[in-house]
């Protein structure tokens, strides 16, 4: 498996830090949620001619946490590199398995809280109020404007923990093949510099892959 070994200081300092900046995102997700407009706080003025909406932390909390898990999610990506790009593995055998899976579910699980987040920050500005007179989904339509219906931001942060523990696994996994390759290819160079010694032929190096960052 590809949890529960030990890795490298660097390796697990980079995992460490994906983890923490995903779990910032969600923490985000949960307070736009908390600090969301109510449709009960969207008033029409009379006197002044427009609607008294009160100031919306949810609408920068939700950006904010968009780009906090995909900056995340991409650096992950980047230092775990391509799986399927490395010579000579095995793409059935564990954990290369397990890396292709949890790429593919960070990433779905990625996009899907991102556009949870961004719906919910053009729910929240109401730019498009007068534009839009029907009542828009996941929202609460008022006289003059809208509110994000309760669950929408939770929902996002909820989805934003799940990729980015998908992510992290697919980052420690592709570390695993590596040291696993590198490994093998190390007791490969060694058998055949033995074997080279004994028949007094000189020893053929074999190429290493480097652990990503």
């Amino acid at each position: 498996m590809a949890l529960g070994t030990r890795y490298p200081l660097k390796v697990t300092i980079i995992a460490a830090v994906g983890a923490m900046v995903g779990t910032v995102a969600a923490i985000m997700g949960f307070s736009a949620e908390r600090k969301r407009v109510s449709a009960d706080q969207l008033v029409w003025i009379d006197d002044e001619n427009k609607c008294k909406v009160p100031n919306n932390p949810a609408l920068s909390l939700s950006i904010m946490a968009a780009f906090l898990l995909l900056a995340a999610q991409i650096s992950l990506t980047v230092a775990g590199g391509c799986v399927c790009c490395i010579p000579g593995i095995n793409k059935y055998i564990s954990p290369a398995p397990l890396a292709i899976k949890s790429l593919i579910l960070s990433w779905a699980a990625c996009v899907t809280a991102v556009m949870f987040f961004f719906y919910g920050a053009a729910v929240s500005s109401n730019h498009h109020a007068k534009q839009n007179p029907r009542p828009m989904p996941v929202a609460t339509s008022v006289s003059c404007g809208y509110a994000v219906n309760a669950g929408v931001f939770a929902g996002g942060a909820l989805i934003t923990l799940l990729a980015t523990a998908f992510a992290v696994t697919y980052y420690l996994a592709v570390c695993r093949i590596y040291t696993s390759f590198n490994h093998h290819s190390k007791a490969a160079a060694a058998a055949a510099a033995q074997s080279n010694i004994e028949l007094g032929q000189p020893a053929a190096g074999a190429g290493l892959v480097h652990i990503p960052i």
